[in-house]
C-alpha cells in the first residue's frame, strides 16, 4: 500500500490524513516523537525507542496516548498495512487539541497519537556523507525528543544548498551533535562521544556503539570534545537510527578521517550485523 498515517484511531494513506488546527502540535509543537527503521515487518530497536518516548513524555508532562502494549500493537498495525519490508516508522504524541493557550489544557483534553510509516531503503554499512558545521542555537533540552526542530531545519537546509548531507552543531566551541544525528570521534584507538546530558540527545545508534565497543576492546570516552578536534581525529562519526553508523568525509569543505578504517570498519560491521539478526 505504501506510506500509512494514522491519527487517533483512523488509519488510511498518508496523503489523506489530517490533523486539526488545534491540536498543540501545530502551533506550540508541544510534544515528542520517536522513529526507527522497519526490516521484514520488524521494528529495529523498538522497545529501546519506546523506552526513550516515555522518557520525554514524562520529561514533558505528557500522559502516554494509551498503554505501552496498545501502542505497539497500533505501530506493527500500521507496518503491515503499508506493505513494505524497509521503511521509517514514525510517531508522535502532541499534548491534545485545545484552544491556543500557553497553560497546559484541562485535564479532560487527552494526548494525540500520530503515526507514520514511509519506504526507505536502508543505507550500506560504509556510507559516508559531507558536513558542515553550525552554531548550536538550540534550547538546553535537547534530551527530549521534542517536535521542536526548527533550528535543526534551518542549518540542513543551509547544508543542502551548498550540497552536503548535513550540519554538526557547536555550543561555545564544543561539539554537541549533528542535525538528525550523534557525532563521535576515534582518535588514538579510543571512541570519544558527548556525554548524554542536556545538549544532546542520547542515541539509540548511539548506545549501541558504545556497547560494541566494549565487545571490541574500543576503549570508550564519554567527555565533551571542541571543533578542532574533528580535524584532528583519525575518524568523524555519526550514528541515527535512520541512518546507521556512517563516516565523515568532509567537514566545511576540509577532508576529514580516513586514518583508521580498520576500527571504523569494525564498529559500522558489527553494528550492521545486529541489524540482520534482529530483523531476519
Amino acid at each position: 500500500m505504501g506510506s500509512i498515517g494514522y491519527y487517533n484511531g483512523t488509519i488510511g494513506p498518508l496523503e489523506q490524513m489530517r490533523i486539526p488546527i488545534l491540536d498543540r502540535s501545530t502551533y506550540f509543537g508541544d510534544g515528542c516523537y520517536e522513529a526507527c527503521f522497519v526490516c521484514n515487518g520488524k521494528g529495529f530497536a523498538l522497545e529501546a525507542h519506546l523506552d526513550r518516548f516515555e522518557t520525554s513524555l514524562k520529561l514533558l508532562r505528557i500522559d502516554m496516548p494509551c498503554p505501552r502494549e496498545e501502542l505497539k500493537r497500533i505501530l506493527y498495525e500500521c507496518i503491515a498495512a503499508s506493505g513494505e519490508e524497509n521503511a521509517l516508522l514514525y510517531w508522535q504524541c502532541s499534548r491534545g487539541t485545545a484552544l491556543r493557550r500557553h497553560n497546559f489544557p484541562d485535564a479532560s483534553v487527552r494526548p494525540n497519537l500520530t503515526v507514520m510509516v514511509t519506504p526507505k531503503p536502508y543505507p550500506t554499512a560504509h556510507g559516508t556523507v559531507r558536513l558542515m558545521t553550525a552554531e548550536d542555537i538550540r534550547f538546553s533540552m535537547c534530551n527530549v525528543k521534542t517536535l521542536n526542530l526548527l533550528p535543526n531545519v534551518l542549518a540542513n537546509q543551509r547544508a543542502a544548498e551548498q550540497g552536503l548531507d548535513g550540519a554538526i552543531f557547536v555550543r561555545d566551541g564544543r561539539v554537541t551533535e549533528g542535525t538528525h544525528s550523534n557525532v563521535h570521534i576515534l582518535k588514538d584507538g579510543v571512541f570519544f562521544t558527548h556525554p548524554a546530558d542536556r545538549y544532546i540527545l542520547k542515541g539509540i545508534t548511539r548506545g549501541r556503539l558504545i556497547a560494541i565497543c566494549g565487545r571490541l576492546g574500543v576503549p570508550v570516552r564519554e567527555e565533551p570534545f571542541y571543533r578542532d578536534a574533528l580535524f584532528a581525529a583519525d575518524e568523524v562519526l555519526i550514528s541515527a537510527s535512520a541512518g546507521g553508523v556512517r563516516s565523515v568525509t568532509e567537514i566545511d569543505g576540509i577532508p576529514v578521517g580516513g586514518k583508521d578504517t580498520t576500527i571504523l570498519h569494525a564498529l559500522q560491521d558489527a553494528y550492521a550485523e545486529e541489524f540482520r539478526n534482529e530483523t531476519l
